[in-house]
């Protein structure tokens, strides 16, 4: 078993075994990976498997032995340097991306790394330099090949197994939540999955018994043979306890592939019995063991060979790994295991005893000359820890190098190649509203002279930013302001409202107010003298920019179909200030004028009005309904005195004797409607997931079933469903679809332009937005349905009374400037939360990754500003929610000041704990709406009151401040209008 440390190497631990795969193909690149010039030749201190290792398990129990301190002398010698951690992160990530990762991956890859990189664990950054995280010329991107409720297998298609391992615990948390077990498997990743005692860390932190096992290709040989059959499979477990997570992972070959590698490199042998030549000769020779021949198991016995054996079952032909030539085929499997300790008793009772059990061994006698008995990974998270706190880490010299040569090597191949100088220097700008990161992403428009002399050909490129939304302007001067030598002028000034998280008081959220000036200076500078992006922007991510701009506005095209205005038509933000009149006004009031009446006279005893009974129809209410209709793109809208009478109208459509099919996660309103008050109308109410289409498929029945209830995203979970593919399947059976659009509403989502026939959207919420009234908006299409929604409103009263009316048509006004900002805020608090180890489960489809994230992204423009979140303890939920400041706890969402609530003791209480339980809807599940305070204020919040729980369950607390990112930067964006401009001037 390894311990992360120094003194313990790959010889005995077999450190690092599942990365280890991509080292041996770097050594062939006629296999896989072609290693750049610039990364050859490296020669890295690491601690090495040579003959000077100690064997003996007790000694890697121990503390650290004279021999362990000599090598740690040998890796911190003249040949290592210190740099501070976080640059080194980042140098990383610089360096994979120009391996052609993403942001995301990069990040995701760097972490992994970092976390073996601490702990001396030869799984660590290496890799990247090495050739051993070579993206392959056929990767795609990852499939879920087999899904059941506790159970997936993912189909790498050759993707970084670190990224597809990523996936893959994102599943098995899930699950495991959900069902108790999540059981995942991966294939088809033809590099490694990192340090798997990370992956353990990751389970355990989250409050669940994690196992891990990986295959490998062929480099270990089966006991008392001398061909390589086994992988170096190592296996992990990882295991809550009162006392923080205990992981204990270990290898089951004698030796690293990389330790061997190392060992060659230096000029050093092997122990004898480490493994076997081509011939199948025992060896001290490293060369000779990984050029042809096989590594030991570690025991060099029949029990190690046989534990090599289960992990190659288990992780190979179960998931889909192969069996054969693994190298060759690129394919080599991973097994994940997420256990909640809920199935196996009392939680607490669980994690007590495994505290206890711990306490006993570190409590054992110890033996002659033993200081202290280590538990697993209690050295290396030591080490680690000193590391942490003193923000800075001793790396090899030529490691730093390494990574800094990969960085300038992509930044040179992606220089801009000489451009001629264009006669007129086109005119840049960025509009406040081509600016919004969301259903209007920034668009960066050139008006270029043509140099024949026609008429100006303006170009048009979009920069993507999903799930997030803000206004903010870019300006740029023509006369006297800085230009590239292309003659193209560098924008000079970016409003403080155009970088993400930063307010009017100087502040940014991720750094402060001077760092960021200075990186924003700095890119500037960069962009002036070259008139091409900075340097430190790679050909690949130029490139991969490229690509993701043409990807996004494809998406967005499909997103906005329904939203982007016809011809002669607004955008919904002008609509939502100039409304379409339906009453006349002699005044032309700014202000919509108020109708705070019941009644009104006619003109005669024998003739109508327009208006007679304020129930039977009101001008303000009119007003109203007729700009709802408006931005619904409906044949009218109907206001109601709340939601629920909203929904309850609907269920009138439906009649006696047949039936409904809704969700299963709803707002708890419409589950107590449907549960109590449906059945005694003499309909049927059939509950799904409507997530699962051939689960809603199979509820239809034709005839019989005469309406379809949705919500997308539902309340509390924020699960995604298709609206559109299950109205059309609704309509084949003759069953109308009403969506509850609550927490869209049409600023995000349009699901009438969706086939849906009725939209219902709270006006107690996003549309006023300020908490002071209550309505529900029905927006139909048809005018026969119209008529008969009309009749029920009519005749049962329950309108929405004209002052209400007139709030609601005051808070339209900055519907959209609100719903984009309080969107922004949720994307920065879910990304902080989703890292935490608190939280084992968060919900929100803005999320990249998050499971219904691609959907949710194909029929909303955002993943809006509500979401939810698991802890797995209701006392921790309980305080989080009272001790919070800003978080007012309340039962409703929407408004511009931010609240919090659970739901299973609040909105959804009238729900029975047995359905609750069997939805999926557990009693600590927190859901937070997000307002528009500054987020930096609303992360401080949660931390304190996040802080306070987890002393309160005996966690060690952990700041929820330090996994904030910003989402753009100053920098970021001058980096990509300097892209931007070098393609302008490359087309001309």
């Amino acid at each position: 078993m390894r311990t992360h440390t120094s003194a313990k190497l790959p010889a005995v631990a077999g450190v690092g075994c599942v990365g280890n795969t991509s080292h041996r193909a770097a050594l062939r690149p006629c296999v896989q990976h072609r290693i750049p010039s610039h990364r050859q030749n490296l020669s890295l201190s690491y601690p090495l498997p040579c003959r000077t290792m100690s064997t003996s398990a007790a000694s890697t129990a121990a503390a650290p032995s004279a021999q362990a301190a000599a090598r740690s002398d040998l890796q911190q010698g003249s040949a290592s340097m210190q740099v501070a951690i976080q640059e080194l992160q980042q140098l990383c990530q610089d360096a994979l991306k120009t391996l052609g990762y993403d942001d995301q991956q990069a990040l995701t890859i760097s972490e992994v790394l970092l976390y073996a990189q601490l702990r001396n664990n030869s799984n660590n950054m290496v890799k990247v330099v090495t050739g051993g995280l070579d993206k392959l010329s056929d990767e795609q991107a990852p499939e879920t090949q087999l899904q059941t409720d506790i159970s997936a297998i993912v189909n790498g298609n050759h993707s970084a197994g670190i990224v597809v391992m990523k996936q893959a615990l994102q599943l098995a948390l899930e699950k495991a939540t959900q069902s108790g077990c999540g059981i995942v498997g991966t294939n088809h990743t033809a590099t490694g999955s990192g340090a798997i005692g990370y992956w353990a860390k990751q389970l355990a932190d989250k409050g669940m018994i994690g196992i891990v096992l990986s295959q490998s290709p062929e480099y270990v040989t089966p006991h008392g043979a001398t061909e390589a059959i086994f992988g170096t499979n190592p296996f992990a477990i990882g295991v809550p306890s009162e006392s923080g997570s205990v992981v204990v992972d270990m290898a089951t070959s004698a030796a690293s592939w990389f330790g061997l590698v190392e060992c060659d490199r230096a000029g050093q042998q092997v122990a004898a019995d480490v493994g076997y030549d081509a011939a199948g000769h025992p060896t001290t020779d490293p060369a000779a063991i990984y050029k042809g021949g096989s590594i030991r198991v570690f025991d060099r016995s029949y029990k190690g060979s046989n534990i090599a054996l289960m992990i190659e079952l288990l992780a190979g032909p179960l998931v889909g790994g192969a069996v054969e030539d693994k190298l060759g085929s690129k394919n080599w499997g991973n097994l994940m295991i997420a256990l909640h300790p809920r199935i196996m008793g009392d939680r607490k009772k669980i994690l007590r005893d495994v505290h206890l059990m711990l306490a006993r061994v570190k409590g054992a006698r110890k033996a002659e000359g033993v200081q202290e008995i280590m538990l697993p990974g209690e050295r290396g998270n030591r080490l680690a820890e000193q590391r942490l706190t003193a923000g800075k880490i001793d790396i090899p010299k030529s490691l730093y190098q390494g990574l800094k040569d990969m960085v300038a090597a992509g930044a040179s191949a992606s220089a801009p190649q000489p451009t001629s100088t264009l006669p007129h220097p086109p005119i840049t700008s960025i509009t406040p509203e081509a600016a919004s990161i969301s259903s209007t992403s920034p668009t960066v428009t050139s008006t270029t002279p043509d140099v024949t002399g026609s008429s100006p050909q303006p170009n048009s490129i979009s920069s993507p930013s999903p799930g997030l939304s803000s206004t903010s302007t870019v300006t740029s001067t023509t006369q006297g302001a800085p230009s590239s030598s292309t003659g193209i002028p560098i924008i000079t000034s970016i409003a403080p409202e155009a970088t993400q998280g930063s307010d009017a008081d100087g502040g940014m959220l991720g750094g402060s107010a001077s760092e960021q000036e200075s990186s924003g200076r700095s890119a500037e500078a960069a962009a002036s003298s070259s008139g091409a992006m900075p340097a430190d922007i790679t050909g690949q991510q130029q490139q991969q920019f490229e690509e993701d701009v043409q990807g996004q506005q494809h998406q967005e095209q499909q997103a906005l179909q329904a939203q982007q205005p016809l011809p002669g038509r607004r955008h919904l933000s002008t609509k939502l200030l100039h409304p379409p009149q339906s009453t006349d006004d002699p005044y032309e009031a700014v202000s919509p004028p108020l109708y705070q009446t019941a009644t009104f006279g006619q003109p005669s005893a024998t003739t109508n009005g327009p208006y007679d009974y304020t129930r039977s129809g009101n001008p303000t209410r009119t007003q109203l309904e007729t700009q709802m209709a408006d931005l619904e793109g409906a044949d009218q809208a109907f206001a109601f005195a709340s939601g629920m009478a909203a929904l309850a109208a609907v269920l009138r459509l439906v009649g006696a004797g047949k039936g409904v099919v809704a969700g299963d996660d709803l707002y708890g309103g419409t589950s107590r409607l449907l549960a109590q008050v449906a059945p005694n109308l003499g309909i049927q109410v059939t509950n799904v997931d409507t997530t699962d289409i051939r689960a809603v498929e199979k509820a239809l029945v034709a005839g019989h079933t005469k309406l379809v209830m949705l919500e997308s995203p539902t309340n509390p979970r924020m699960q995604i469903c298709d609206i559109a593919t299950l109205t059309q399947m609704a309509h084949q059976v003759g069953a109308l679809v009403v969506v509850d659009n609550s927490i869209m509403a049409p600023t995000f989502q349009q699901p009438l332009a969706l086939g849906a026939d009725i939209s219902m959207t709270s006006a107690t919420k996003f549309l006023n937005g300020h908490s002071d009234i209550m309505g529900g908006i029905l927006s139909v299409k048809g005018a026969d349905l119209a008529k008969k929604v009309y009749f029920t409103q009519n005749a049962e009263g329950a309108i929405l009374s004209p002052f209400d009316c007139w709030l609601c048509l005051r808070g339209l006004k900055t519907m959209a400037l609100r719903m984009e900002a309080q969107a922004r805020n949720c994307a920065i608090l879910a990304q902080a939360l989703s890292h935490h180890p608190l939280i084992t489960k968060i919900n929100y489809p803005g999320l990249p990754g998050s499971r219904g994230h691609d959907l949710n992204a194909s029929q909303a423009t955002s993943g809006g500003s509500l979401f939810s979140f698991e802890t797995g303890n209701v006392k921790a939920s309980q305080i989080i929610a009272e001790q919070t400041k800003l978080f007012k706890i309340t039962v409703s969402f929407g408004s511009v000041s931010s609240s919090i609530s659970l739901p299973c003791y609040m909105s959804h209480a009238s729900i029975p704990a047995e359905v609750r339980a069997a939805r999926g809807l557990p009693d600590h599940l927190v859901r937070i709406s997000v307002g528009m305070e500054h987020p930096q204020d609303l992360l401080d919040d949660l931390d304190q009151a996040m802080h306070q729980a987890m002393l309160a369950i005996g966690q060690e607390p952990v700041s929820l401040t330090q996994f904030a990112q910003p989402q753009h930067s100053e920098a970021q964006l001058l980096q990509k209008i300097a892209t931007l401009e070098r393609q302008l001037a490359a087309k001309s």
